[in-house]
């Protein structure tokens, strides 16, 4: 994100036309080569590991904060993709303009870093606070007993 934030802003502040036009041909191919496809595996990794390690996906609260952060995000990057793509349209077609989307791309950029960096403070901090779900004995762990009996599978 801090490639994509850097060339928004070279997009934003450079007054070189071609500059510009290849900026957002850039942006474009990033976000849909590299950012999407890692914030879908993003999310999708976290609920696989949530559901095989101890923390559990509805236990802890950061784990479900962490999760809802990550597919807000996702969600909110699909959305804004299509900001990239209307962007390197217009700058590519329009000459010695700026637009209103420049800015919002830089923006966005800084709110994703913002958001990247919440879910990287509450995986490394896990704070504590079980779930209302959490509460209730766990019937299996890893294989090893609990409560007298081994789960099987």
């Amino acid at each position: 994100m801090l490639v994509f934030l850097a060339s928004a802003l070279l997009g934003l502040l450079s007054n070189d036309d071609l500059i510009i036009a290849g900026v957002y041909a850039e942006l474009s191919v990033i976000i849909w080569i590299v950012i999407v496809p890692l914030a879908i595996l993003s999310l999708g990794s976290g609920v696989a590991i949530s559901l095989i390690t101890q923390w559990g996906l509805t236990r802890h609260y950061w784990v479900l904060f962490k999760l809802g952060l990550t597919a807000g995000a996702t969600v909110l990057l699909l959305v804004h993709a299509r900001v990239v793509d209307e962007t390197a349209i217009v700058m590519h077609s329009v000459h010695g303009g700026a637009s209103p989307l420049q800015g919002q791309l830089v923006f966005d950029a800084a709110a994703a870093l913002v958001v990247l960096a919440a879910i990287t403070l509450l995986a490394y901090a896990k704070p504590r606070g079980l779930t209302p779900w959490a509460r209730r004995p766990r019937s299996w762990v890893s294989g090893t007993r609990v409560r007298g009996r081994r789960d099987s599978g």
